[in-house]
């Protein structure tokens, strides 16, 4: 979708998270962003809210897009580790011809 910028509305998504959070528990919201996993900053209930912000801030640009589903999971490496392997992941999704 042309004009739309995956990376920002993660951005915002992260944000958002950090509105809940602690000052000493501020995640730095970069490209290289350590999302999920072993060093990631998001614990899983976390990273459920970011998907979903995500997915509604899609919905409302005329994206419908499903994050967190059997796709996403198997993967042998998780689509959520990373600010980029996200971004990549879901402009792949949106790319992706309907089935």
């Amino acid at each position: 979708m042309p004009g739309v910028d995956i990376q920002q509305i993660i951005f915002d998504a992260l944000e958002l998270t950090n509105h809940a959070r602690e000052d000493h528990r501020q995640i730095v919201i970069c490209e290289s962003t350590l999302l999920f996993g072993n060093d990631g900053v998001l614990d899983s209930m976390e990273l459920v809210g970011l998907l979903i912000s995500i997915e509604e801030a899609l919905l409302d640009e005329g994206i419908e897009v499903t994050l967190s589903d059997e796709r996403a999971m198997s993967q042998s490496k998780s689509p959520f580790r990373s600010v980029t392997t996200l971004t990549n992941y879901i402009q792949d999704s949106i790319n992706e011809p309907a089935s």
